[in-house]
Order: C-alpha cells, then sequence, then structure tokens
C-alpha cells in the first residue's frame, strides 16, 4: 500500500476524483486506486497531480505529516547548479518551481539552487533544490549556507565563523565527507564568500527514493 496525500489535496481544492482525472487526463476509477494506494504513481503522473491541485510533490509523498494542504504556491527561479559535495562552478538553468506562498512571502527574494552530492544528505537530499535567501555575511553560525569558494565554485555546507576564517562542516550520513577550514592567517588561502542562507528545500517533479 502507498501512502499518498492525493486525496487531502484534491478535497481541499474542493475537486471531485472525476474532475481531478479530467484535469489530468485519466479517469475517476484511476484517481481512485491512486488514493486508495492500490497502485503506485509514476513520476510524471506526480507532476500532473501536484500542478493540477497546486501543491509539492512532496507533499503528495507524505514525507511531511504535519503539512496541512496548501493549494497557493510561487514559482521561484531556479538560477543554477550547486554542488553539496565538491565545490563545482554553478551552472545557470532557466527554469522555476513551485514552493508554498507562505515560504515566498517569508522570503521573497530567495532563489532555488539544485543540490548535487551526498555530503549534505542528512537536511538535503541529492537533487533536491536548495532555497537560498541571500545574504553576505553568516547570520546564524553552524546554518546551512550557499557559499562561493574562491570567487566562482559554489557549494551548500554548514558554515561556522572563525577569527580569522570559516569552516565548512558537512551533514551527511557518509562519514568520509570531511570539515574544511579556511584560515585566512595561512597565505594562499582560498576566499569564502557567502551568498544566502538556506532556509528550505523542496524536490523535483521527478526525485524517486
Amino acid at each position: 500500500m502507498f501512502n499518498y496525500r492525493i486525496a487531502e489535496a484534491r478535497t481541499a481544492k474542493g475537486w471531485s476524483q472525476a474532475r481531478l482525472g479530467k484535469e489530468i487526463g485519466s479517469t475517476q476509477q484511476q484517481i481512485a486506486r491512486y488514493e486508495s494506494g492500490d497502485n503506485d504513481v509514476k513520476s510524471s503522473v506526480l507532476l500532473k497531480i501536484s500542478k493540477a491541485l497546486g501543491v509539492t510533490v512532496t507533499y503528495l509523498l507524505g514525507m511531511d505529516a504535519t503539512a496541512e494542504p496548501n493549494t497557493n504556491t510561487v514559482d521561484t527561479p531556479l538560477y543554477g547548479s550547486i554542488a553539496a559535495g565538491t565545490p563545482i562552478e554553478m551552472m545557470p538553468i532557466e527554469d522555476t518551481q513551485p514552493i508554498p506562498a507562505a515560504v515566498h512571502e517569508k522570503h521573497p527574494n530567495a532563489f532555488l539552487l539544485r543540490v548535487e552530492g551526498e555530503s549534505m544528505n542528512r537536511v538535503l537530499p541529492n537533487r533536491s533544490y536548495a532555497l537560498v535567501d541571500p545574504c553576505d555575511a553568516i547570520e546564524i553560525d553552524g546554518a546551512p549556507y550557499a557559499v562561493c569558494v574562491n570567487g566562482f565554485d559554489a557549494t551548500i555546507k554548514r558554515v561556522r565563523r572563525l577569527n580569522n576564517g570559516f569552516q565548512l562542516v558537512p551533514d551527511s550520513t557518509d562519514p568520509t565527507y570531511e570539515t574544511k577550514t579556511y584560515n585566512y592567517n595561512e597565505p594562499g588561502t582560498q576566499t569564502i564568500t557567502v551568498i544566502g542562507r538556506v532556509v528550505y528545500y523542496v524536490l523535483p517533479f521527478d526525485w524517486e527514493f
């Protein structure tokens, strides 16, 4: 049995199973099977359902048991890739992804960056989209931040302030990822530039376990 939350989101929007089926090019009977958990839902179908009902795929997957159906979303720019592992050059991506309107209201200038790697997998799944609220300083010591390394490479790590530098700390189930210290007292140390604090994340429509 699969524990999708399609019925909750559909009811919150005031739609019948037949209406949802029509909106995504399916049938009432198929929607009933999805809602009962008898049938697995392909990622392409989850994408259609999430767009039709105005909720995130994360919600439909039941990954946040405390969440309430939120039919209000805001398309947020996805600007490029960012490594949560070995830093890589950010690559711009012209795309958008919906986030809850309540989150957008709290962070109206935030943007999304794709997470690539496992070094932050306790809090940010590989291939998720991290919502980054722009800032140029570490406001919360030890919180996840997107930073540039040496001006052009980018990564997400927990960042600790030092007297004259920073530590970039992984948060991973893989112990081979190690903390890196950038001590500006040592000649040749790469410069760390803060892009913004990671405040939320969403999963892409085609995300799978």
